[in-house]
């Protein structure tokens, strides 16, 4: 009794509905979150509307992210609903229960797959995904909207992989980078390539319908890239059809909305779709330095690690020579 009263335990069904009746109060009041708990401010990444949202407490503040697209799949921390007063947030979880969560942004299907695994098992933090381009997640860390962010860049000028953009969005913060893994990218095409598509030349062919990733994303920059060496328009990428990350770029591939877009070997493999490959790069995930010892991080970072979460990245074609490697670390000046 004296676990469930202090929040330690909840009671089986059975044992909540006598304890309610002998009480003479419903189940939800006795157990549920307190009319004090129940709400919060919060300060809303990205658009706020009225939905579903997932909230985490970063850096003294509460923030919110809207789930959606492709959150319909996971419970929300929260509903938002517009009132006289502005928007209000409704709270699904208590504060403590919200104050694990742990904000991983990137657009690497693996940071999905790693959340997964450590949600499964008990220990500190509770770990979302939110699927962001490299520099939508590195501008996240700069403002403190996530706890790290998942990056694959190459600057132009030096070939420098994810360096020189962690540091340029984050000047006022010592960071490191550990890698995640090495990953293949390049044109995903239906099953059998029908269009014989077999480099990026062939994206100018007459009918072939080219799907692009959004401005910022590294595969955005990869596919810029290789159309200026093959000396084709840049507007090539502009007029497009975007998608926002590499599952979604695959599943319009599948579906049929378009004929090929730069994405990763895994996101082909999840849907079966041919691959072409194009370049090798090093997916690095960006760490405040002053924030590597919190416990749900140090968690993290031993679940990357271990045996099988290495094996499945394995199979889908990840490099994992470097996965957990310190490759570099960025000092303030």
């Amino acid at each position: 009794m004296h676990a469930i009263e202090t929040g330690r335990a909840m009671p089986a069904v059975d044992v909540a509905l006598r304890l309610a009746g002998a009480l003479d109060c419903s189940v939800e009041a006795l157990f549920g979150i307190r009319a004090t708990e129940q709400r919060l401010t919060a300060e809303p990444v990205g658009e706020s509307s009225p939905g579903r949202v997932a909230l985490a407490h970063i850096s003294g503040r509460w923030l919110s992210y809207a789930m959606v697209p492709g959150g319909i799949g996971r419970s929300a921390d929260a509903v938002v609903s517009r009132s006289e007063r502005g928007f209000e947030v409704d709270l699904l979880r208590t504060p403590a229960e919200l104050r694990e969560n742990v904000v991983l942004m990137g657009c690497a299907p693996a940071l999905g797959l790693l959340a997964d695994r450590l949600n499964a098992h008990a220990g500190p933090g509770r770990f979302l995904w939110l699927s962001r381009s490299s520099t939508s997640a590195l501008e996240a860390l700069g403002r403190g909207q996530a706890h790290l962010s998942g990056v694959h860049l190459v600057d132009a000028k030096t070939g420098e992989a994810n360096v020189p953009d962690a540091r340029s969005h984050n000047p006022q913060r010592a960071l490191v980078l550990i890698t995640l893994a090495g990953w293949e990218v390049g044109l995903v095409v239906a099953s059998g390539n029908p269009k014989q598509i077999l480099s990026v030349s062939d994206l100018h062919a007459p009918g072939v319908r080219l799907i692009s990733r959004e401005s910022g994303s590294g595969a955005r920059r990869l596919l810029d890239r290789e159309l200026h060496l093959a000396q084709l328009p840049l507007d090539l990428a502009e007029t497009a059809t975007q998608a926002s990350g590499h599952l979604e770029l695959a599943q319009a591939v599948a579906i049929g909305a378009g004929d090929v877009g730069i994405a990763t070997r895994d996101a082909a493999l999840a849907f079966g779709l041919a691959f072409v490959p194009l370049a090798e790069e090093r997916y690095d995930l960006v760490v405040p330095r002053d924030e590597l010892n919190d416990p749900k991080l140090a968690r993290l970072f031993d679940v990357m690690t271990a045996g099988p979460f290495r094996r499945e990245l394995s199979s889908l074609g990840y490099d994992l020579r470097q996965c957990g490697e310190r490759v570099a670390e960025i000092f303030t000046a």
